[in-house]
Parts: structure tokens; sequence; C-alpha cells
């Protein structure tokens, strides 16, 4: 919407500018018609060649030049720096005074070198260089470049805007972890090993006595009828390494350093022969299926450079509502900086009917926990819950120190 109102006042600028140089004209030649003598006429005179070439430059068709803006690559990574070259190039050469170029940046980049004037004269080539340090993780896109020229009085103004759209994606950055399977931690010093398997529900066992959370489908009705109570079905279980991430998009001060450690998981698990999905919830609803490679974590860092913390839903709901994460025979690994009663509560209930749930919460470096994220913490660890509180910038522990909360 303010591009738009900047190109429409672009488009009036040159027909208010001919006003006013057709008035100055007629107010210095009526100024030395009547007043008479050398001074006069000199002043009008003198300002005679101003006026037609601010004219001839409101004549001229600024558009006619050639926009080409040149990346030296489209993606990069958080923190990297990208070089930016402008080339304008045009047919006639129309001696201009000075131009100023701008290129309009993204939003969330900021740089004083997008913004320059330059001195064409006669030229017909001209290119200038900016560079942008620290770029933020995300995908940018460049809209257009804005050329604007004057006269040398400074009354005669012409732009125009040139549309010059380009997109470049930043990865999001990641630490190097410490990496150790979750198995080898949870077989140690007494840990449940519990943690590590899965309940195989397409093989049965046997039954038990029903139990609060047990799913629905789990129900034996023949064996219920019998005994007149409740029965579920009890499974075969089996192990397994895979892990899922479930990336937390509710609006936090700490969402960043949330993806930051969800790319560092992602980096460590599958350079170490692991495999790993992910699964997000906001705007748009993302699974990415457990597997490995190179191929599956370009794919997981191409989301995590485009998402934001942009979810209406609960943390809990999604446990709760979506069946996708119950289908997967893997370790939930949830990735949040919010602890609140519904989640703890869900995540409980999540933890009775898989018993493969950690949750990994992150904060900014410094931050300390309030009593009530203190009371959060001993709530999941009454309910057997796995809770790592992870710092900004001290991820490197994340597998290797995981305990109840």
């Amino acid at each position: 919407m303010k591009n738009h109102r900047s190109r429409i006042i672009a488009q009036i600028k040159p027909v208010l500018g001919l006003i006013v140089q057709f008035v100055l004209v007629a107010v210095t030649f009526s100024y030395a018609m009547f007043q008479g003598g050398f001074v006069s006429w000199f002043l009008f005179f003198s300002f005679i060649p101003f006026a037609i070439y601010s004219i001839l430059l409101l004549i001229y068709p600024i558009k006619e030049f050639g926009v080409e803006r040149t990346l030296e690559a489209r993606e990069f990574g958080a923190g990297d720096h990208v070089n930016v070259k402008l080339t304008l190039t045009r047919k006639r050469a129309f001696p201009i005074l000075f131009l100023i170029v701008e290129d309009i940046l993204p939003k969330g980049i900021n740089t004083d070198q997008h913004k320059q004037v330059i001195f064409p004269g006669f030229k017909k080539m001209l290119s200038y260089s900016y560079r942008i340090e620290n770029v933020p993780r995300g995908e940018h896109v460049f809209e257009g470049v804005r050329l604007m020229a004057g006269d040398a009085l400074g009354l005669t103004e012409k732009e125009h805007w040139f549309d010059c759209q380009q997109t470049i994606l930043v990865y999001p950055r990641y630490e190097e972890l410490t990496y150790r399977p979750l198995e080898s931690r949870f077989e140690q010093g007494g840990t449940a090993s519990a943690l590590q398997f899965q309940k195989d529900t397409t093989l049965v066992a046997g039954v038990r006595e029903y139990q609060p959370g047990d799913r629905f489908s789990w129900i034996d009705w023949k064996a219920t009828a019998r005994k007149q109570e409740l029965v579920s079905k009890e499974f075969e279980i089996r192990q397994t390494n895979d892990l899922l991430l479930v990336l937390d998009r509710t609006a936090s001060p700490s969402f960043e350093e949330a993806v930051v450690f969800a790319a560092s998981a992602t980096n460590s698990i599958l350079s170490h022969g692991g495999q790993v999905g992910l699964f997000s919830v906001g705007a748009d609803k993302t699974f990415i299926p457990i597997r490995g490679g190179e191929q599956q974590q370009k794919q997981i860092f191409h989301h995590l450079a485009k998402v934001k913390p942009d979810s209406d839903l609960q943390l809990a709901n999604i446990l709760e509502s979506e069946t996708v994460i119950f289908r997967q025979p893997a370790v939930l690994l949830v990735i949040t900086s919010k602890l609140d009663q519904e989640f703890i509560k869900s995540a409980g209930l999540f933890l009775r009917r898989r018993g493969t749930i950690i949750v990994y919460y992150i904060r900014k470096r410094g931050e300390q926990m309030n009593e009530k994220e203190l009371q959060m913490k001993s709530a999941a660890l009454y309910k057997g819950l796995i809770i790592k509180t992870l710092y900004e910038d001290e991820f490197r522990t994340a597998f290797t120190e995981v305990e109840r909360a």
C-alpha cells in the first residue's frame, strides 16, 4: 500500500514541476519587462538555461533505464553477508546531473548502503554495489528499484519504480551438538528405558484392564463383554531410534532460538546416521515424514528457513488432535518456549498412551524461570515427563544430559 501511494505521487510530481517552471519563467519575464535594466534582464536570461534543462528533464523518459540486480547466491545462512550489485543501462546519452538509486529492501533487512547518489553525466552504463551484513533467517523478497533525478535548483524531481523482484532464502543457523543416541542414554544409570520403546498396534500380545487415556480403538469388546468391565488390548513392544520433532509455532520471544535448536537437532541426528521427521502447525500445516540423508536435511531446513510464529492453536490442542503424531513409531521431541497446564496435561496423556516424549524447553540466555514455570516443571515431574531446559547458545548437551524434569 505504501509503495503504491509512493508511485502515484511520483507520477504527479513531473506535472507539478512543469507548472512551477512556467510560473517562474513568467514571473522573471514580467519582472524584467516592468522593472527594466540590466539586473532584471540578467536574472531572466540566467534562469532560462535552468528552465530549459528542467523542461527537457521532465520530457526525458527516465523509465528507459534498464535495471538489473545481481546477487552472488540465492541461498544463505543466518548471519551471512549478502553482496548486491545494481547495474543501470540506457540507450540515449542525455546529461543527468545526479541520480538517486534506491534498492527497495525486504522487511527485516536493514542497511544504509541500499540508497546512493551517483552522477551519470552522459554515461550509458552505471553500476554500484553494496553489502548487507548479518542477514536474518527467512525468505526475503527484493521488490524493486527506485530511480530519482532532479535539476540543479531542486525545483524538478522525476522518479520511476522498476519492478525487479528477486527472492533469497536464508537458512537458520545451527549449533554442533554432542550426539549420543537416546537409547544408549536411557540404558545407563537406571533411567527408564521405556522411553525408547513403541507399541506396535498391529500386533496384539494380550489384554489388560482399561486405563484412562487408552484410545477407543484399543478396547477389546469381546473381553469387555465377558468380564463386564472395560478391557484394553495389550500390544507388543518394539524398539526404535527414529525421532519426530514437533515445533511449537505460537508467538514467543524465544521462537528464533527454538528454530535454531530444531535445526541443530536435525543436523546432529542426520549427520550421525539417524532418521528424523518434522511436524509443525501454524498458518499452514507441515509434516515431513521420518527419513535420513542429505535430502531430508535440506527439506527440513527449507521449512525452518520460512517458518513463522503464526500458530493460533495451543500446543496442547495439537498433541490431542493431530492423529499423524500418534501414528509415528518414533520418539517425540517437542520443542517449545512455553509451558502451561494444558500442555503438561496433554503431554502426560500422550506419555501414558505411547511412553515416548521428551520436551525441550527453550529459553533466552540469562532468562530466569519464574515461580509459575517452576510449578509447571514440578507438575511435569509428577506425571513422569522428561523436560530439558535449554538456553540460547547452550544446546550442545541436549542429547547427553536428558533427565527427568
